[in-house]
């Protein structure tokens, strides 16, 4: 594969490595320490991307992982995102790559419980629809940190928020989270496809929702 400055070999190559950043996603959270109910995203996020460039099979991806990543020169009309994580190919242009916009779910915030579906698809979901985050991609990622491990309620709640804000999300299909067409074997892992503006292809979302492997004895606490 030739790729010199044809912007087309760069596309095909992310799409080509979706699957093996998924597994690195899996195999990286399944040996993540414990995390408390109450944890603070940026600092969880910033734990997971240490985590991702130190796991052994980083290496044998194409990509630089960066946190916190700004393209310095958006799309016209784009406002400029910040991006939670960002997979990079080795490449002198910014607009290629990979995104992953971390979000916590169900958890404690001064005390309650709170969902933050919501949150989820209108601060996460949403930038990718309206370009702010992968202008010019066809693939992006969510990772749904589910604080309290319960997963289904988590789904629930954002498929509400999908019902509430169908109109801006430009949703193909049925509003709802779809099997990933990359990894439809594996466990937590959902797909949603968008119409962007002057796209002729949908734009896909990977929904990953990442439980807490073991229990924090902050958790263990607050269940006595």
């Amino acid at each position: 594969m030739s790729f010199g400055g044809d912007p087309t070999a760069w596309l095909d190559l992310i799409e080509s490595q979706v699957p093996a950043i998924l597994r690195l996603i899996l195999s990286t959270w399944e040996e993540m320490p414990p995390i408390a109910p109450d944890a603070l995203e940026d600092p969880t996020t910033e734990a997971f991307c240490r985590a991702m460039r130190s796991n052994r099979n980083s290496a044998s991806l194409p990509f630089r992982i960066d946190i916190q990543m700004v393209e310095l020169d958006p799309g016209e009309d784009q406002a400029q995102g910040r991006m939670d994580i960002a997979f990079s190919p080795m490449v002198p242009h910014e607009a290629f790559y990979f995104c992953l916009e971390c979000k916590r779910l169900n958890a404690m915030i001064k005390g309650r419980r709170r969902t933050l579906g919501t949150e989820y698809v209108t601060q996460g979901m949403h930038r990718f629809v309206k370009r702010q985050y992968g202008d010019q991609v066809r693939h992006g990622g969510m990772l749904g940190y589910v604080l309290d491990g319960q997963v289904e309620p988590a789904i629930r709640s954002i498929r509400s928020a999908l019902i509430s804000h169908q109109e801006e999300l430009k949703m193909l299909g049925e509003i709802d989270l779809q099997r990933s067409s990359f990894l439809p074997d594996a466990d937590h892992i959902f797909e949603s496809s968008h119409v962007r503006l002057g796209e002729p292809v949908p734009f896909l979302i990977q929904h990953i929702f990442a439980v807490p492997t073991r229990i924090s004895s902050h958790q263990t606490e607050a269940a006595v």
